[in-house]
């Protein structure tokens, strides 16, 4: 199947699992988290619900039911192979913002990518899709072919909008050159590295004339590629927070940084999108340059 068949089934899977939260109504008082059946994972902090694992499995069925041989990694049901593997991964947040979605913040949606073979057995991802039910918003790229995003209808489940909901628009990430440039970053749940990615935040700040902390990686990423934000930077997400957000970025011509991952198990790292010290040429193409690399510090060994 080509990229673009893989991002059909991408888009389908997101659809599949926004659906699910769009059920949830965003009023003027938060839900209990009884009715929306949290419970907390590694922190008091860190919650899941049971719209977690609903939307989850609405996008595996999709999934499974388009690529029956192909693996998935998702956050709440771990890592599947197939009887007959196809040698093509499915990584899967099926809530990204579960925190926001509690509350009643609108910044929460369901991200999907999909990585597969690629020239001299390496592996790179192919197409991803991003759908945030509340905000109306879909964000989707395939491998060389760009990157869009489209404004959808609030309030109507994804599942129920026809496939080309709203005219799809090219991302170019953000404006060069813009003043009072904004950085996205977002914060561990472990005191130690929020401690860290704090002073490392000090230290990116003097190129930067602001922060956001939207509560949701994968829409901090969208919002670099269409120009919304200028730039994302954080140590140590998952790979299920960055995989369809990063291809992109990476598709609207943003410079992306990734961790390393090929398994859907966490290697903690920096992802980042867009450019850090605009004043540094090389940077502007490259995150691996030699200045890019020394903006971005690494916690101490054993943290």
């Amino acid at each position: 199947m080509s990229a673009k068949g893989l991002l059909a089934v991408a888009r389908a899977a997101a659809r599949a699992g926004a659906a699910v939260l769009a059920e949830r109504p965003l009023g003027p008082t938060p839900a209990t988290r009884a009715e929306l059946g949290a419970v907390t994972k590694s922190s008091g902090s860190d919650w899941v619900t049971d719209y977690d694992r609903r939307a989850e499995q609405a996008v595996r069925e999709v999934i499974t039911a388009y690529r029956p041989n192909d693996a998935i990694s998702g956050e709440e049901y771990g890592h599947t192979e197939p009887e007959h593997p196809s040698g093509y991964r499915w990584s899967i947040d099926p809530l990204d913002g579960t925190t926001n979605f509690i509350r009643g913040i609108a910044q929460f949606c369901t991200s999907v990518a999909v990585e597969g073979p690629a020239a001299e057995g390496e592996t790179r991802w192919l197409a991803g899709a991003v759908v945030a039910p509340a905000l109306g918003r879909t964000w989707y790229a395939s491998a060389g072919g760009g990157a869009f995003s489209t404004v959808d209808t609030p309030g109507i489940p994804q599942a129920d909008l026809p496939p080309a909901s709203g005219e799809p628009v090219r991302l170019n990430g953000p404006l060069p050159g813009r003043s009072g440039r904004l950085l996205a970053t977002g914060f561990a749940y472990a005191g130690e590295r929020r401690d860290f990615q704090l002073s490392a935040l000090a230290a990116l700040m003097p190129h930067f004339g602001d922060v956001r902390r939207i509560g949701a990686a994968a829409l901090d990423l969208c919002m670099v590629a269409d120009g919304t934000l200028d730039a994302y930077a954080e140590y140590g997400i998952q790979e299920h927070d960055w995989a369809a957000g990063a291809l992109i970025a990476e598709e609207a011509g943003v410079p992306v940084r990734r961790p390393a991952s090929g398994d859907g198990t966490n290697h903690p790292d920096w992802t980042v999108a867009g450019v850090l010290d605009p004043s540094e040429p090389s940077e502007t193409t490259d995150q691996s340059s030699p200045r890019a690399q020394s903006l971005l510090p690494m916690p101490p060994v054993g943290e």
